[in-house]
């Protein structure tokens, strides 16, 4: 999905479910990597919603639209002068009414690297994309020996984690 086409989405979920505007922009931020997007104050200053790269990349619409709405909702909470951080009864209250994921709620979004150990055979994920490149560089978990990478596989965040 497009910023545009987020912040269309964004403009008509506040619109409808809070009867105000969307007064800040919407970011890509590709440098986040453990997070699917975030609200941003500065000095008690409403600043942006930034959203994962790697999600706008690879998410399914629905995963990317769930997260907008879990950030759209610190904000409306947060310009209603009403708690609007993470785990707050009344933010949680708002998440159940809409629908919306809770945070930490596992999602798999992404591309990950399948390898396996070369001593007992087992098999492991990884997001880091560099064991693709360069496998002679690590070892497995489990018997501390060489690797063997199969092939990447691609997460729209659907599946079950």
């Amino acid at each position: 999905m497009s910023i545009e086409e987020l912040t269309l989405h964004a403009e008509d979920f506040l619109r409808k479910h809070y009867d105000m505007e969307l007064a800040i922009p919407i970011r890509k931020n590709s440098r986040l990597k453990r997070t699917l997007g975030c609200f941003i104050t500065v000095k008690q200053q409403a600043e942006c919603i930034e959203i994962a790269g790697y999600l706008m990349d690879y998410g399914a619409t629905e995963v990317v639209l769930d997260t907008l709405y879990h950030e759209l909702i610190h904000y409306a909470l947060f310009t209603q002068g009403k708690p609007y951080q993470d785990g707050r009864v009344e933010f949680e209250n708002e998440l159940r009414k809409h629908g919306v994921s809770s945070t930490n709620t596992p999602v798999k979004v992404g591309k990950y690297i399948e390898y396996y150990c070369t001593k007992c055979g087992k098999e492991y994920e990884t997001e880091r994309q560099r064991v693709f490149k360069y496998p002679h560089l690590y070892r497995s978990r489990c018997c501390k020996a060489p690797i063997n990478v199969v092939d990447f596989r691609i997460y729209d965040g659907t599946e079950a984690v």
